[in-house]
């Protein structure tokens, strides 16, 4: 395997800057004019979904400590907009983006020049019409109850089709790269591209279409999450972080030999982690075991990604240099939340731990490490290396890209740690048998209304930002410039 990105270049120093630093219009490659119709209209769909997501998120935690908030409609019920905003997030926000990211980064890495790209903005426009119908079915309160599959599941079928439209692209990139070099974000992407579409239709098959009886319609559930969490969302973002990192350090990977062990076994032991998710309940303890020792395998990639990140951060003022650079401020920040999601789900595996957690807010907080610590924010850091190129226009404003950091990082920083603080406090206190009455914590509340509350401010100065850029016009292109 190939070291990650031979053409990567060292970075100046100072603060991070919301433009490029090439003097006058960023120019466009050929390989990224080829991929720039549906990687925008990824991005942008996944925008919009964005700030839909953060209206309800508000509503949603207003709701937890003001139960009469808009309580005249049965439509913005708390458990109706609960299910929304979840499945927005996922699928509207993340799955967009992530689709529009893999794309980019496999023909940026193969160098591949695509032909008949609308075929990739097709598959977008009938995912984004499906979750629009799905979301509508649910406020109609037409919903499952199982989590990310709370949608009618007449949507599954086109969100299989659009997912080969626009998915199959990147494997069509892979197979005819004019490059025989294979670098191991390639792996990951295509690796998460064959699990999302396997695991969302079995667990579609087997929860809903066909239900398994008894504990076993909870295990393929927990199953398909932690394939959806860990293979899905968490290998796309390790993709672009392995792309990203040394790309704009313009150094090489430490330990890059021990990458291709790290893919493997991240895909082996993480999608089988579901059954520790169910410790205590009715499930054969052999299956919960075997959920808990596929936990712990993950110590094997977690200490192969610390070794390739965490080491090459480590040398030559990684560290200072990422933080002084825009796109690898919020990858740093995001492999931190990576490490600390992964260690936590390794520790509150151990059956001892886990009872005191397991009904609490503290489950929630560490999926929000993952999915928006960690995922999210290496999103975020990818689109502004990413959108320049593809439009042939600057950031328009510098102080909205700050805004946009700190507003995210002090708002997932507070909800993690209010998530993970006071649900460890109201699980202890049930361990010790006290009243459930005397366990809920108001401030909790309050803590989460405030932080969705700068989610949105951050989310608004990214989408400003952003769709400013992507309805600009440029006509800056290098025909002779390979991405």
């Amino acid at each position: 395997m190939s070291q990650e990105n031979p053409n990567s270049r060292p970075q100046g120093q100072g603060r991070p800057q919301g433009r490029p630093a090439e003097t006058g219009a960023p120019r466009i490659s050929r390989v990224d004019a080829s991929v720039a119709s549906p990687v925008k209209f990824f991005f942008a769909s996944a925008l919009l979904w964005l700030l839909v997501s953060s209206v309800l998120a508000v509503i949603t935690a207003v709701k937890l400590h003001l139960p009469g908030f808009l309580n005249g409609c049965e439509f913005v019920t708390f458990g109706r907009l609960d299910a929304i905003q979840r499945n927005v997030f996922f699928y509207g926000w993340a799955s967009n983006a992530l689709i529009g990211l893999n794309l980019w980064l496999l023909a940026s890495l193969g160098r591949f020049e695509f032909r008949n790209a609308w075929i990739a903005t097709l598959g977008g426009l009938i995912w984004n019409l499906a979750l629009t119908i799905g979301v509508a079915f649910v406020l109609l309160d037409s919903q499952n109850a199982f989590e990310l599959l709370e949608l009618p599941r007449g949507v599954a079928p086109a969100f299989f089709v659009a997912f080969l439209l626009a998915a199959l692209w990147p494997a069509v990139a892979f197979a005819r790269r004019p490059t025989s070099h294979v670098f191991v974000s390639q792996w990951y992407i295509l690796g998460a591209s064959f699990v999302l579409p396997v695991v969302y239709l079995l667990a579609q098959l087997m929860v809903l279409w066909c239900p398994t009886n008894g504990v076993l319609q909870a295990l393929v559930h927990s199953w398909f999450l932690q394939n959806f969490l860990f293979l899905w969302l968490g290998a796309s973002a390790l993709a672009a972080v392995y792309y990203f990192l040394p790309k704009e350090l313009g150094t090489t990977l430490t330990g890059y030999y021990l990458s291709t062990v790290g893919f493997w076994t991240l895909f082996l032991f993480a999608g089988w982690t579901g059954p520790a998710t169910l410790l205590g309940s009715p499930l054969p303890l052999w299956i919960q075991s075997t959920g808990v020792v596929a936990a712990v395998m993950l110590l094997i990639p977690l200490t192969i990604t610390s070794i390739n990140f965490f080491g090459t951060l480590s040398r030559d003022s990684g560290w200072s240099r990422a933080w002084n650079n825009t796109t690898l401020r919020f990858v740093a920040f995001g492999l931190v939340a990576y490490t600390l999601a992964t260690v936590l789900q390794i520790v509150f595996s151990a059956r001892s731990l886990n009872a005191i957690v397991r009904f609490t807010a503290f489950t929630a907080g560490q999926q929000q490490l993952l999915t928006y610590a960690f995922v999210s924010m290496v999103i975020f850091g990818a689109a502004y290396f990413i959108l320049p190129r593809l439009t042939g226009a600057f950031w328009p404003s510098a102080k909205l890209v700050h805004l946009h950091f700190w507003s995210c990082a002090v708002a997932v920083v507070g909800s993690v740690a209010g998530s993970l603080v006071f649900g460890w406090s109201q699980g202890a206190a049930l361990a010790a048998a006290k009243p459930f009455a005397d366990t809920a914590h108001p401030q909790a509340a309050l803590l989460s209304s405030a932080c969705a509350v700068l989610f949105l401010i951050g989310h608004v100065a990214f989408a400003v930002n952003a769709f400013g850029m992507l309805t600009s016009c440029s006509s800056s292109t290098d025909e002779g410039r390979q991405a």
